[in-house]
C-alpha cells in the first residue's frame, strides 16, 4: 500500500488555515497515513494546533505523523505539498494601508488592488520570497497550493522568480454562485432567501444559496483572482444556458449588489466577486469626494471586529485541543479545498475543480499573456495540475484583465527586486490613482510606515 504524502504547512496558524482546513485535511480519507508538518512563527498556537491535530488524528484514526517547527526549512526536506497561508499583522497593516489612501483622498478596500494592495503584496512578498527558495531547495518537487494574498501577484512572484509549481487557491468564484442563485432562485425554484442581500455579518445564507447553486448550477468563470467573469451559467438538469437571463434578471435588481449591476448594465459583462472584490481593479468608485462607495453601498471588510474572532478562533483551538468541546463539527465544515486538490493529486482521481489560479503558460485564456497568471478551472492527477483551456475573455474583460496583468508585471518587479522607482510606476499606472504627485506621497508614506517589514526597499 503507498504511504500517505508529506504535508508542510507554512501559517499553520493563521486564519485562513485555522480551523476549517486543519480538520478537512484531517478527515479526508485520501490523505490517511500522511506525514502532516505545521509551521507558525507563533510557538504558542503553533503547539494550540499541533496538539489539536494530535486529538484529530488519534479520535478520527487518520493514522497521521504530526510534527510541528517554527523553522520551515526544518520540515521542507522531501515534502510532496507545501501549504502557503500567511499574513504580516494582517488587520493592523490593512487598516493603515486604508488610511494613508484615505489621506490622499482614495477609499478602497485596499486588500488585492489599489495602492493597498500594493504594499499588502510587497509585504508578504519581502516575507516569502526566502520561503519559496527553500522549498526550491529542499523539496523542489513538491505542489505548492498558495492561500496568501494578493493572490495573482503571489503566484506571478513565484512563477517570474522561481522555479516552484505552485497553484492559487481562492474561494470567490463561491460568491459568483451565490449571486447565481440569488438572481436565479426564483426561476430554478430554489429554497432560499430570494430578497438576500450581502453584509460582512457571517450569515449562513450566503452560502446556502451558493450551495443551492452549485447543486443546480454549472458555472464556467475566468480572468484574473477576484476578477473573473462569467463565460457561463448551465442548468445541470436541462442543459439551458441562463447567462442571458442573469443578467437581465440583475439589471431589475436594486438593492442587490449595486455596483456589479451597473457593470452589467454599462458593459454587458458580468464578474463573478461581487461588489467589495471587484472594485479593487476599478477606477469608478475610489475617489471618495464622488460619494462612490455611498451611492453603491459598498460593503467594507469590518477590520475591527477581526481580533475578536481571531480570539475566539484561537479558544476554540485550546478547548478542543484540551478535549474542552467536541471536534465532529470540524467533520462537515465548508473549506478551501486544499485537501480536494492534495488528494486528487496524490490518488489521480482528476477532479475538476472550478477555480484555480495558475500561469497561462499552455494559453488556457487566448487573449492574455502567457506569462499571465490567470483563474481558470482544471482538472487534477498524478501529474499535477492542467488549468482547463476557456478560450477567449470577451472583448471588454480581456481589456480589463489585461490592463491589470500589466500593472501586476510592473508591481512585483518592484516588489522583488526593491526598485523605488518601478514601485512609483505601478502605482502610477494604477486606476485608482491620477496624480503623479499623489503616488509619490502614498509610496513615502507607505515606505515610511512599513519600513520593519519592507526591508527590499531600505
Amino acid at each position: 500500500m503507498r504511504k500517505g504524502p508529506k504535508i508542510v504547512v507554512i501559517g499553520a496558524g493563521s486564519a485562513s488555515f485555522g480551523l476549517t482546513n486543519l480538520g478537512a485535511i484531517m478527515r479526508t480519507e485520501e490523505l490517511h497515513g500522511a506525514q502532516l508538518y505545521l509551521c507558525d512563527l507563533n510557538q504558542e498556537g503553533l503547539g494550540q494546533i499541533t496538539r489539536l491535530a494530535e486529538r484529530l488524528n488519534r479520535e478520527w484514526d487518520a493514522g497521521m505523523k504530526i510534527g510541528q517547527d517554527t523553522d520551515c526549512r526544518k520540515l521542507l526536506p522531501g515534502a510532496d505539498f507545501v501549504i502557503i497561508s500567511v499574513a504580516i499583522d494582517r488587520e493592523a497593516c490593512w487598516e493603515k494601508d486604508h488610511e494613508i489612501a484615505l489621506k490622499y483622498g482614495i477609499i478602497h478596500y485596499a486588500e488585492n488592488g489599489g495602492p493597498g494592495g500594493f504594499f499588502h503584496a510587497a509585504r508578504n512578498i519581502a516575507l516569502l520570497m526566502p520561503v519559496f527558495r527553500s522549498i526550491e531547495e529542499l523539496c523542489p518537487n513538491a505542489l505548492v497550493l498558495n492561500f496568501t494574498n494578493p493572490m495573482t501577484r503571489i503566484c506571478t512572484a513565484a512563477a517570474r522568480y522561481t522555479k516552484l509549481k505552485m497553484v492559487g487557491i481562492c474561494h470567490q468564484i463561491d460568491f459568483g454562485y451565490m449571486m447565481a442563485g440569488r438572481i436565479l432562485g426564483r426561476t430554478l425554484g430554489l429554497s432560499i432567501n430570494h430578497d438576500y442581500c450581502f453584509r460582512w455579518n457571517h450569515d449562513p445564507e450566503e452560502h446556502r444559496i451558493a450551495d443551492a447553486a452549485h447543486e443546480r448550477l454549472d458555472i464556467l468563470a475566468a480572468g484574473t483572482n477576484h476578477f473573473t467573469w462569467f463565460l457561463s451559467i448551465k442548468d445541470k438538469q436541462t442543459g439551458e444556458e441562463l447567462l442571458p437571463l442573469f443578467k437581465k434578471l440583475f439589471l431589475e435588481q436594486k438593492e442587490f449588489e449595486p455596483y456589479t449591476r451597473s457593470i452589467i448594465e454599462t458593459f454587458d459583462q458580468c464578474p463573478t466577486s461581487g461588489d467589495a472584490h471587484f472594485l479593487e481593479y476599478m477606477p469608478f468608485t475610489s475617489n471618495r469626494a464622488r460619494g462612490g462607495w455611498e451611492r453603491y453601498d459598498i460593503q467594507m471588510y469590518p477590520l475591527k471586529g477581526q481580533d475578536l474572532m481571531r480570539d475566539q478562533m484561537w479558544q476554540d483551538i485550546a478547548d478542543m485541543a484540551d478535549g474542552k468541546k467536541g471536534i465532529d463539527g470540524l467533520k462537515h465544515v465548508k473549506t478551501e479545498r486544499a485537501e480536494i486538490i492534495m488528494a486528487s493529486v496524490w490518488t489521480d482521481s482528476h477532479h475538476y475543480d472550478y477555480a484555480v489560479n495558475l500561469p497561462n503558460t499552455q494559453g488556457l485564456i487566448t487573449n492574455m499573456d502567457r506569462d499571465a497568471v490567470v483563474e481558470v478551472p482544471a482538472v487534477m492527477g498524478i501529474h499535477g495540475i492542467q488549468g482547463v483551456a476557456v478560450g477567449e475573455l470577451p472583448k471588454i474583460p480581456a481589456v480589463f484583465c489585461n490592463r491589470q496583468k500589466e500593472i501586476v508585471d510592473v508591481a512585483v518587479k518592484a516588489m522583488v527586486e526593491g526598485d523605488r522607482k518601478l514601485a512609483l510606476q505601478a502605482l502610477c499606472l494604477d486606476p485608482m490613482i491620477d496624480d503623479i504627485e499623489v503616488a509619490k506621497h502614498l509610496l513615502e508614506d507607505s515606505l515610511t510606515a512599513f519600513a520593519d517589514y519592507l526591508p527590499q526597499f531600505q
